[in-house]
């Protein structure tokens, strides 16, 4: 994967709450760990197409199990256009 100037590149690893898609802004504590990984750490990056030739790319990612099995089925069926809809989503829920 290639990227280009267009690109919107967010470290999340301050954010408290799931960064995907879903519509749960709920906050992760250190009494109620349940983002993924659930080993505590992070996932270095996800990527969701924006359009053509730029992408929305998340860094230090802890998000929800729901929204972490969407992107890998998405990805895995290239359903490219679902991931454009949910890059947008996400943008509107982190204020990007």
């Amino acid at each position: 994967m290639s990227y280009n100037d267009n690109n919107i590149v967010v470290d999340v690893s301050y954010t408290k709450f799931c960064v995907g898609p879903c519509n749960s802004e709920e906050k992760e504590t250190t009494k109620n760990k349940f983002l993924k990984p659930y080993s505590g750490g992070k996932y270095k990056e996800f990527c969701y197409p924006i359009d053509e030739d730029s992408y929305l790319i998340l860094k230090n990612v802890r998000i929800c199990s729901s929204c972490n099995q969407r992107y890998i089925e998405f990805y895995d069926e290239n359903e490219i256009e679902s991931l454009k809809q949910d890059a947008a989503t996400i943008r509107q829920k982190l204020g990007i």
